[in-house]
Formats: C-alpha cells, structure tokens, sequence
C-alpha cells in the first residue's frame, strides 16, 4: 500500500497557489477592518473583557494577541505586563516569549520538514541511522515519523539529577542528555500508542542537526527566519532581546529573562545543539507570519519556504489507527478531540495547534483561513495553576470567543 507520505497532489498545491494568488494573501500581512473579512467586531471585542478578568485574578501577569484571516490581521493586541516584579513593566507588542513546547512545531518539526524536501531524512528512516547508539533496548524500529507523532515508545519527560549524575566527565550537558535517552527501554510497542514526550522532540533535534551538518537554530535561520522576516525568533536572544523577553519563574531571586523555563531543555543549552523540546523564543508578530505561511501553503510575502506539498504532509492525521488524540507532523490536529469539534473532517478543513506550558499557543484554521496567536507568561512571577486548569479557565475562553467571532463557527463549538 502506498504510504500517505508518498502521495502528494501537485495539481491541488497548483490550484490552490492560484485562489491564493486571487485573494491577495500572498502580500505581507496588513491590518484590515473585521467585517471585511467575515469577522464579527462585536463578538471578537468580547476577548479583551476575558483576558483582562484573568490577569486581574492573577492567571497571567498579560498577554499579547494576534488573530487573523485571509491575510489579514483584524485584531493586535496587548495586556497587562511584561513583568510584575521586581517592578512592574507594561507589555509591549514585540515581547518576546519562551515558546515552551510551541518550540516543538515552529522548531524542530519545520527544521524536519526542510530536511525532508532536500532528501536528507525520510519518515521512514530508522532514529539509530543517525544517533547508532539510539538503537538499544529494542528502539531500532523508531523511526522519524515516530518521533513527529508521538508514537515512538518513549516516556514523556526525564530526571535532570539522574543526567547529571550520569553525566561523564567528557560530555557536555547536551551529549549527556542524548546519551541517556539512548540507553532507555521503551514504554510500549512502537507505533501502537500516543504518548505525548518531550524525549522525542529532544531527539529528532540532534537527529536534524546530524543530517544537516548545522545547528537547527542555524539551519532554521538561513532557511525560514531569516528569509521571512521573523526577527525576533530563534534559539539564542542578542542582550537587547533578553530585555524585551517576558520573564517567568524566580531561581535563587533571579527571573529568568531569556534563560529557558523548561528544566530538560535549560540544561541541554541552545550553543552547539538546540533542545527539540522547547527553548524557541518568538514575538506574536513573528508567529502570526510563521502562521500565514502555513496557511499559505510554505509561502510568504513572495518568499516560498516549503513546497505546497510538504505543508500538505506536515497538517495530516498520521496518528496510529485507533488513537483518539489526533496528530499531524508535529501538529495537534482539532477534530472529534477533547480540544474540538469540527463539521468537516477532510484534510483541508483541519484545525492545527500547539500549546506551550509557559502560556503560549498558537492556532490556524485550514478551512476559514484564519489563525490566533495568544502568548501569555502565565508562569510569572510564579505559578498559580496547572497548565490543565490554566487551558480551561482562560485559552478555552479565549479560543471559543474567537472561533464564535468567524461566521462560519457560529454554531460550531470548540469544546466538544
């Protein structure tokens, strides 16, 4: 049978680059008034009542909104602050944010997905072609399209301490981590199983880098960033940047400001090989163009990053038969899930997203062209919820207000 990887439709990518070309969305995103665009004001207004309820009761110190459609962006919006202590700082549009687990698609899953159309990986490679040593205690039939997907057999997060302790006087902190991934047994049967991890994202990076023989923050500057304009995104912040990052937690009376939240990711370090996991940082500008590209098919503003196919490839289901959470390649993908409903459940009616754990989301929608980016630091200057309580009490809120402003969701609820 011909895997869903090999069947790629040019003469759709070709048809769907000339109603592009028609509704003008490939020209750089511009403000446009809601109604132009099928959104209703009165309804999407409703979100900045939500989101200031919610910094008031303390569930994030502000936030940065972008929400978009056709190309165009109908709302730009900040709350609250930056930071809270040591002194209060108002939120500017170009903060910019430790994206958390958003890493894991904006990151490394785009960083594979180059490697793919240049044929330097395949979905289908063995992990243990690129890292040998992967190959232990059954894991030689993990492949890359494991990894994407969360289906590989590996448990979702591990213990700094033991990587410290096994740490061997040699190794860098980021060799000790991938070495201690190796040398761990599965969970269940590879293939069989979602299970979400952040192992596995911290392995396909190192894979990434090993068959571009480049960094990925270096390889995904040159090729993405860089040619589209995102300006504050990547893996390694300048000093002015560090200033306009959004802090989180406090260690030893210092917030972090541009040093990663997450513990794995914080202690592999971004120099000579990035986390998979997490440590992007990233602007809501920066995102929403990432956004429209996606939904552009791979190109922006006249600059083409990815074939139409690729991204085709990339916003798929491709979760193992009878798993109810759905994924893409690197993906959520919103349907019949608890995160979503949907009244069409064809490939181009998709809706795609990713959550960070330090406040961050980022949400599109195939089939109405429109896309949210909502970046909070609700970890600062401390945590007040789980991220579970968080989702409910302030992103569902949040997401439902927006879908309910397009006319096409006045009846579709996102909750399901």
């Amino acid at each position: 049978m011909t895997k869903p990887w090999n069947r790629v439709g040019i003469g759709l990518a070709g048809i769907s680059l000339i109603v592009l070309l028609a509704c003008g969305v490939l020209a750089p995103l511009r403000p446009t008034e809601s109604r132009i665009v099928g959104i209703d004001t009165a309804q999407l207004a409703k979100v900045d009542t939500l989101i200031m309820r919610d910094i008031e009761e303390g569930k994030m110190p502000g936030a940065v909104l972008i929400v978009g459609r056709n190309g165009q962006i109908v709302k730009r919006q900040v709350y609250g602050h930056l930071q809270l202590v040591p002194k209060k700082q108002a939120m500017p549009m170009e903060a910019i944010f430790d994206l958390a687990s958003v890493s894991k698609v904006v990151g490394t899953a785009t960083a594979t997905m180059l490697l793919i159309e240049d044929g330097k990986l395949r979905l289908d490679d063995p992990v243990a072609r690129y890292l040998p040593d992967f190959g232990q205690q059954d894991k030689g039939d993990v492949t890359i399209f494991h990894l994407l997907t969360h289906s590989s057999g590996l448990k979702p997060y591990a213990s700094v301490n033991n990587i410290k302790e096994e740490r061997q006087e040699s190794e860098s902190k980021a060799d000790a981590l991938i070495r201690h991934i190796c040398q761990l047994p599965k969970t269940y049967e590879t293939g069989k199983k979602y299970k979400y991890s952040c192992l596995n994202f911290l392995t396909l990076a190192r894979v990434n880098e090993t068959a571009a023989g480049e960094s990925q923050n270096d390889l995904l500057q040159r090729r993405v960033y860089g040619p589209l304009g995102m300006k504050d995104t990547g893996y390694i912040l300048t000093e002015q940047q560090k200033q306009r990052t959004a802090p989180t937690i406090e260690v030893n009376g210092v917030f972090f400001q541009g040093q990663v939240h997450d513990p794995l990711a914080n202690y592999y370090g971004s120099g000579d090989h990035c986390p998979g996991n997490a440590g992007l940082y990233s602007s809501a500008p920066d995102l929403a163009i990432y956004a429209q590209m996606i939904l552009n098919g791979g190109v922006y503003n006249g600059t083409r990053v990815f074939k139409a196919e690729t991204i085709d490839l990339m916003t798929q289901i491709h979760s193992p038969p009878g798993v109810s959470f759905r994924r893409g390649l690197g993906w959520g993908i919103y349907w019949g899930s608890p995160y979503a409903s949907e009244l069409n459940h064809t490939p181009e009616h998709y809706i795609l997203g990713h959550l960070g754990y330090t406040g961050t989301y980022i949400w599109l929608d195939k089939r109405t062209k429109a896309f949210m980016v909502f970046l909070t630091n609700r970890v600062h200057p401390e945590e007040k919820q789980t991220i579970g309580e968080w989702l409910k009490e302030v992103l569902y809120d949040v997401v439902d207000t927006v879908r309910h402003s397009i006319h096409e969701y006045k009846d579709t609820p996102w909750r399901s």
